[in-house]
């Protein structure tokens, strides 16, 4: 983990309509809206500019159907370059999928991987652009199919779709399918004004906000996660990075009994971090934290380390923390390669 800088979020919720991505009426439709990154993601330099041009037209969808009406969405055409303006949407839905209207778009990590061209840090298929992103939806049911959610009804969607053939297919694990494909990745996400998914990959969220509702496919990475890690009651753990899903993480393994030291260069995360539960929050140099996550479990270090920071040295100081026996986890996604002690991987 690099030194305190400048705070970005992983994945905030983009407001309806927000005047940078969703043109009012105060902007032509005519317009499209050019936006590009500067310098490293990680500082956040958003810049936003209306431009002129032409656009050809791309399904706001998974393809393969009769033409739709026009919808606006904001489509990333190559690295650093994203447009907003009239694509072409789903017509009625097809058998098994439903048509959904996103009123909610989480912005993830990975859709600044996307956004920024480092690929490498994505799994799954390779087809990236141009794209639709947006993986972390919470959407108003338009149009049912032959399925059985209900219109109207607020729905969250998982975007994960396997192959179904492979090995990790076969033994249970479709999450890392080496060629599955994720709404807003490999395939068009939501944000646009429509969206066609299969309907296996909707569920009704009750009586959850649309903000809630969003956070439903974040919040369900950090119970994944804990699960993957075999997490007891009452064990201490610690958590690499308090962004949403580092957070997510806390808020889930402090639900279920743990008692959870964790760790962000950020003041202003750390203190949230105390206010959802964390009992201990920390930043420090590599001795420093061996030190104290020592000290705070008596001795014997956490028996669980889940790293969610997506900085690529964190995983071998997450490694050399971790107590014989123990067991690390990795969340984030990272490009980024570091070297490991063989030695640290006892028998």
């Amino acid at each position: 983990m690099r030194a305190p800088g400048p705070a970005r979020s992983e994945s905030e919720s983009a407001p309806d309509r927000n005047p940078g991505l969703w043109p009012g009426p105060v902007i032509e439709r005519a317009f499209l809206v050019a936006v590009s990154l500067s310098g490293v993601i990680g500082r956040g330099n958003l810049r936003i500019s209306a431009v002129m041009a032409s656009f050809p037209s791309i399904h706001a969808g998974q393809g393969g159907r009769g033409k739709g009406s026009q919808v606006l969405a904001a489509v990333t055409r190559s690295p650093g370059e994203m447009v907003v303006g009239d694509v072409t949407g789903p017509g009625r839905a097809r058998a098994g999928h439903v048509i959904v209207r996103p009123e909610r778009v989480g912005i993830c990590g990975s859709d600044f991987h996307l956004f920024s061209g480092d690929v490498g840090a994505l799994s799954g298929s390779r087809d990236f652009y141009p794209r639709i992103q947006g993986h972390e939806v919470s959407a108003i049911v338009e149009d049912p199919g032959d399925g059985e959610a209900a219109a109207g009804e607020r729905v969250a969607i998982l975007p994960l779709l396997p192959c179904g053939r492979c090995y990790p297919c076969r033994i249970g694990r479709p999450n890392v399918c080496p060629a599955f494909r994720l709404v807003g990745v490999h395939l068009d996400g939501g944000l646009a004004e429509r969206l066609e998914v299969p309907a296996g990959l909707v569920f009704g969220t009750a009586d959850l906000d649309p903000d809630s509702a969003c956070f439903v496919e974040p919040a369900s990475v950090a119970v994944h996660a804990l699960a993957r890690g075999r997490l007891r009651a009452g064990e201490q753990i610690v958590v690499f990075g308090a962004g949403p899903i580092g957070l997510a993480t806390l808020v889930a393994a402090s639900h279920a009994g743990a008692r959870v030291l964790s760790v962000d260069p950020v003041p202003g995360r750390r203190d949230l971090a105390k206010r959802l539960g964390a009992e201990v929050v920390a930043w420090g140099s590599q001795p420093e934290l061996a030190d104290l996550t020592r000290e705070w479990t008596g001795g014997e270090g956490p028996p669980l380390i889940m790293e969610t920071s997506g900085e690529a040295g964190v995983l071998a100081q997450a490694i050399e923390m971790a107590p014989s026996a123990g067991r690390v986890v990795v969340v984030s996604l990272s490009s980024g390669t570091v070297p490991l002690r063989s030695g640290a991987f006892p028998e």
